[in-house]
């Protein structure tokens, strides 16, 4: 006996935008980008490229400005999200909000306010006076 059942797939075409590399001399971040690499690893494609880290970098920042999540850029290109998060905050793609808190440092907040560099001399400090408390009881 023969089962029909309706076809219910239906094909549905990825919506992606088209990259297009700097056009001018001043829109290159380094010269040693090989944009075609780039557009390999923006778009998936296999082999996938092995990429300098300028290379990651600008792909991620890509990525980000198209409104693609930090988690899944991140599973893209292989990369850590804090460091994407770095490479948003040297891009000015981050609000203050994100940002540390100490002085006029502009790179993405860690935790506590602050920034990798300035959470680790803040952790540094509190160990450090803790032991002076631990010692003077």
């Amino acid at each position: 006996m023969i089962i029909h059942r309706p076809f219910t797939a239906t094909y549905c075409r990825e919506q992606r935008r088209p990259f297009i590399p700097p056009a001018t001399e001043d829109q290159f971040s380094t010269e040693t980008i090989d944009w075609y690499a780039v557009e390999r690893a923006i778009k998936g494609e296999d082999p996938r490229p092995e990429l300098t880290p300028d290379e990651l970098r600008e792909a991620a920042i890509w990525l980000r400005r198209h409104g693609m999540p930090r988690i899944v850029v991140s599973t893209h290109l292989c990369v850590y999200e804090r460091r994407i998060k770095e490479w948003e905050a040297d891009a000015g793609m981050l609000g203050p909000d994100d940002l540390c808190t100490r002085g006029d440092c502009k790179r993405a907040r860690a935790g506590r306010g602050l920034c990798t560099t300035h959470l680790e001399a803040d952790r540094k400090w509190r160990r450090a006076v803790a032991e002076v408390l631990a010692v003077a009881a």
